[in-house]
């Protein structure tokens, strides 16, 4: 299931360029986003144990609940699982699963996914249609369920519904070993071309070339108060070695692919291994246009060199603000000169693509700390970016202390998320944290085609590739609100 912010059919022009050259993978669609790898993976363990699976993904420009439901009449499959994000798509989930459940009672419905897990026992006490929640990672949960439906109590690491009503958890399950186990993921199972797109207000093509992702890591170790990445990992990252990297790398080679995104929590956190893994994609002439996403930090700016000579042509850093207050206040551990060093080095690297993070509406962040975090997006080499409102989700520090302050009922309100501006008392108020944002965002696009007009030319030049003169001028004017996200 996915949250619409996450994908994006592609342009009139991008289409037409694929009447005349298509993707080489035969796919029929285009959507501008990122695979589905949770379900890919799992994918990838049934099919090796033998058994029939399809996949479908519901960014898919024709999909309907109602086809999928009669395309499982037809299966009659004796599990479905629905792998979702965030509360997000918690009610799309919803919704599907009990319209499999009126079609199939005696299928079992099996939710999975960073939320799912967070809020296992709330989801099975409060949603009928689900039988069970997988929690953490699901490529040992499929191989227990898909050999063992009728003895769920001796699977460790789900929540599910007895035969007799009684809502049942299993002990928590140790998370893979050894990563290098796990099969790499099934990328023929969907009739989808995913297309590398900046993730912008309004999605832009980066590469026109057939695109994957790839995880190299799992979990992470910081503990970031708005990130619910270290609950579900248990502040704990764990690595792929080289090697089993760049096999996958070699196998999206051969299979025709010419750019990829590591989509790990933080791709740079081991620079030996990023150099390693570097090293052996020019060794093996592995050529690719590729993305990765990693903190600003003293120890990694040693490898951008590496980066750059592999073919890494798009760098996203996590830089949050530009006040080291604010900073301190989210845990980032993160300096102000690290992120300015770290960045200028990835420039000087040759890297294409610089692209920074950043969040507005901290509790107690004041109108000149906002301006102070633009106006260290103006000084920096940064080329992209996109500015969001801190949001509260269960099970990050942020919630639990909208919890402890009496903010967000902890019963009534686990299944949602909260931008912080419209419950906390010490946050700039919305109307303003949102006009603010839309008047500095202008005017930082325009200060860097102004100090950096070749830079922006490229850059530009690049999107108009595949997005219409009209779809360029919206993403260089607008900035996304989410006035309608205020509590009810």
């Amino acid at each position: 299931m996915r949250d619409k912010r996450f994908f994006s059919p592609p342009s009139s022009k991008f289409l037409q360029r694929r009447k005349k050259t298509a993707y080489p993978q035969g796919n029929k669609h285009y959507v501008l986003g990122e695979p589905p790898l949770g379900i890919m993976y799992l994918s990838s363990v049934l099919k090796e144990m033998g058994h029939a699976v399809s996949m479908t993904d519901q960014c898919h420009p024709e999909y309907s609940d109602e086809s999928f439901v009669d395309s499982l009449r037809r299966e009659r499959p004796d599990m479905v699982g629905i792998s979702f994000l965030s509360n997000m798509c918690y009610p799309a989930a919803r919704n599907l699963s009990r319209r499999i459940k009126a079609a199939l009672p005696a299928t079992k419905i099996v939710y999975g996914g960073v939320f799912s897990t967070i809020n296992a026992r709330r989801i099975v006490v409060t949603e009928k249609s689900v039988d069970i929640v997988a929690r953490g990672e699901g490529e040992g949960i499929i191989r227990d369920l898909a050999e063992g439906l009728d003895e769920l109590g001796a699977i460790p690491g789900i929540t599910f519904r007895s035969k007799t009503d009684e809502v049942i958890e299993t002990p928590d399950r140790p998370g893979i070993a050894n990563l290098d186990s796990i099969p790499f993921p099934d990328r023929e199972g969907l009739d989808i071309n995913y297309v590398a797109s900046l993730p912008l207000d309004v999605p832009a093509v980066i590469w026109d070339r057939p695109y994957t992702s790839i995880v190299s890591s799992r979990g992470c170790a910081f503990g970031c108060t708005y990130c619910n990445c270290p609950t579900f990992s248990g502040k704990k990252c764990r690595v792929r070695s080289a090697g089993n990297v760049l096999k996958e790398l070699e196998e999206i080679h051969g299979k025709g692919y010419g750019a990829f995104t590591f989509v790990d929590d933080n791709f740079l956190l081991d620079p030996k291994r990023v150099t390693d893994i570097c090293n052996g994609m020019v060794d093996q002439g592995l050529s690719f246009k590729w993305a990765c996403e990693g903190r600003a930090e003293p120890k990694v700016n040693g490898v951008f060199d590496e980066l750059s000579k592999a073919g890494c042509d798009l760098v996203m850093f996590g830089i949050e603000s530009g006040s080291q207050r604010v900073l301190n206040g989210m845990n980032k551990k993160t300096k102000i000169g690290n992120i300015e060093d770290a960045v200028g080095r990835a420039k000087d690297a040759g890297i294409g693509i610089i692209h920074g993070f950043f969040i507005v509406g901290s509790p107690g962040e004041t109108v000149e700390e906002v301006r102070q975090t633009f106006a260290f997006a103006e000084q920096i080499d940064i080329n992209s970016f996109n500015f969001n409102s801190l949001t509260a989700f269960r099970g990050t520090p942020l919630w639990q202390d909208a919890v402890a302050r009496g903010l967000v009922d902890e019963e009534k309100d686990w299944d949602k998320m909260f931008p912080v501006h419209s419950i906390h008392p010490d946050t700039i108020d919305s109307k303003t944290l949102f006009s603010l944002r839309s008047k500095l965002v202008k005017r930082l696009v325009r200060r860097k085609v102004m100090k950096h007009p070749r830079e922006a030319s490229k850059v530009l030049l690049r999107f108009l590739q595949c997005m219409s003169l009209q779809d360029v001028y919206q993403l260089l004017t607008s900035s996304k609100s989410d006035h309608s996200t205020q509590r009810v």
